[in-house]
């Protein structure tokens, strides 16, 4: 974070509706026939489905809440209550880049962070700091599966302006159970926007402040804050086009980016891409982008720009859900051999 600012105030952006959350429940019915008793063991352990991946105590854990009292003081050194969806991704124990929880097993993401096949990700939670040396509240998991958008484009128009739909999900190795410093953020749905002029936050543990030539300066150590003003698209094209070779007649800034002024003297630096931006509204954060691209770091000329939560939302859903079917069909067929193997035995001793 090139700079930065104070604790949130909220009741300042300007977003549209949102879409609710629904639950349900199931329930047995019969009992089982006597012939089926001695397979009963057998039958409680086999999958039930997704809902079965589940913990059941998590449904009751909302998605964009704080568990810290606004009342108290905050240090610019933020605390993990405070941001408790942020995390570090890391190869080793060396940290690459931000991103947020958004499920007990999932991770969101810029796919400039991930796309490398030679590089086994694991991601930090539940701490402020890159270190978790002494902290118990931290959690350390590796990450199982990399989904990139299919359509992920690193670089445009032949210059260093890029990162089309630069957007990519982790699937962890296991699921990680909510607790006060790991809660998950919402995520904006596709009818939400965020309106120019909106204050919002980023946050990461990228430089916070910009060396010489040639001379790389140092991850902040502890997780940082900045407040910025969302900016409009066009406005944020024009920046763009003053700055490069790219002809007027071409969109630099495309619909599924947003964008965010340097006008209140903190926005984002090395370290802090695919790190979340998110807004609050009626109480409940919302993130409504992910940190994509911008010309070096914190230049009045060059707004930051951050992938459009709200254009993915679609695609996000239907990349969890396809995946969440497919590991549930693999863990149901994976019984199928040791349940036929069983079921001569268990049939001779219900004779």
């Amino acid at each position: 974070m090139a700079k930065a600012a104070r604790g949130p105030r909220g009741g300042r952006t300007g977003l549209g509706a949102v879409g609710g959350r629904a639950r349900g429940a199931g329930r047995m019915l019969g009992a089982p026939p006597r012939l089926l008793l001695p397979l009963l063991p057998l039958l409680l352990l086999l999958p039930t489905g997704c809902a079965a991946e589940e913990h059941l105590n998590q449904d009751e854990i909302d998605c964009g809440h704080q568990y810290l009292n606004h009342k108290d003081i905050v240090a610019e050194d933020e605390i993990p209550m405070k941001w408790p969806w942020q995390v570090s991704i890391q190869e080793g124990k060396n940290h690459l880049c931000g991103g947020s929880v958004i499920a007990p097993r999932w991770i969101l993401t810029t796919a400039n962070c991930v796309n490398s096949r030679n590089i086994t990700f694991n991601v930090l939670m539940g701490s402020s700091k890159l270190s978790e040396t002494n902290d118990t509240n931290a959690l350390r998991v590796p990450v199982k599966k990399v989904v990139i958008h299919s359509n992920y484009q690193s670089s445009r128009y032949w210059t260093w302006i890029g990162h089309e739909n630069n957007i990519a999900l982790l699937k962890l190795v296991h699921r990680v159970n909510y607790t006060k410093y790991i809660t998950p953020v919402c995520l904006a749905p596709s009818k939400m926007e965020v309106r120019s002029g909106s204050l919002c936050w980023v946050t990461g543990w990228g430089q916070t402040s910009i060396g010489k030539k040639k001379h790389k300066e140092q991850l902040s150590p502890v997780l940082q804050q900045a407040e910025i003003t969302i900016m409009s698209n066009d406005d944020c094209d024009t920046a763009y086009h003053d700055v490069s070779k790219v002809s007027s007649i071409v969109r630099i800034i495309s619909d599924t980016m947003l964008c965010s002024y340097y006008s209140r003297g903190g926005d984002f630096c090395f370290g802090d891409y695919g790190g979340p931006l998110v807004c609050e509204l009626n109480g409940r954060w919302f993130q409504t982008g992910i940190v994509s691209w911008t010309l070096g770091c914190s230049h009045k000329e060059t707004p930051g720009v951050y992938t459009r939560i709200s254009k993915y939302s679609n695609w996000i859903a239907r990349e969890l859900a396809e995946l969440s079917s497919v590991d549930s069909t693999l863990k149901a067929t994976s019984w199928i051999t040791p349940l036929a193997l069983m079921l001569p035995i268990c049939l001779m001793m219900a004779l």
